[in-house]
């Protein structure tokens, strides 16, 4: 991030807050934040933004008729095996999949029409021989504050 400026962090924000604003409208709210840029200018931001970033989607769980479950997988200690699991559950019917270091070792989110297909993904999740543990949970509501995304800072810093 630390090659986007304080003008492309407020045209992402404009944008997760309205994704379909013209830019003529969002070089309005640039310039009424301090920051003057012509449409052309936006225009050209917008594009070399989205050339460097992926889509994410924000959508509030209460107000749709599916469920957003979130898993946290811990990966057995054999050589590859997280690599191996990473691409076998990237072919599963998740929208998300990121490996990383901590407390566990793969991370998913997917979609489910209902909470027994929810258990059924966890379950077959769960079957595979390099699964060493899972913890899932349910989104039911969020809070998303963009601003703390598009600004990174220490933990103790309070805005």
């Amino acid at each position: 991030m630390n090659d986007v400026d304080d003008i492309d962090r407020a045209i992402l924000k404009i944008l997760a807050d309205d994704p379909r604003m013209p830019y003529s409208e969002i070089a309005r709210v640039l310039a009424d934040k301090g920051h003057e840029l012509s449409t052309e200018g936006v225009r050209k931001r917008v594009s070399k933004l989205l050339d460097r970033t992926s889509p994410f989607f924000l959508l509030e769980p209460e107000e749709h008729d599916w469920e957003i479950v979130r898993l946290a997988i811990s990966v057995t200690d054999e050589p590859g095996a997280k690599d191996a699991l990473l691409e076998e559950i990237a072919e599963m019917p998740f929208w998300l999949v990121c490996k990383g270091i901590g407390t566990y070792d793969i991370y998913a989110v997917a979609t489910a029409v209902s909470n027994e297909d929810v258990d059924a993904l966890v379950q077959h999740v769960r079957e595979i021989d390099t699964v060493a543990d899972i913890e899932f949970s349910i989104e039911t509501s969020r809070d998303t504050t963009v601003d703390d995304y598009l600004t990174p800072r220490p933990p103790d810093e309070s805005t």
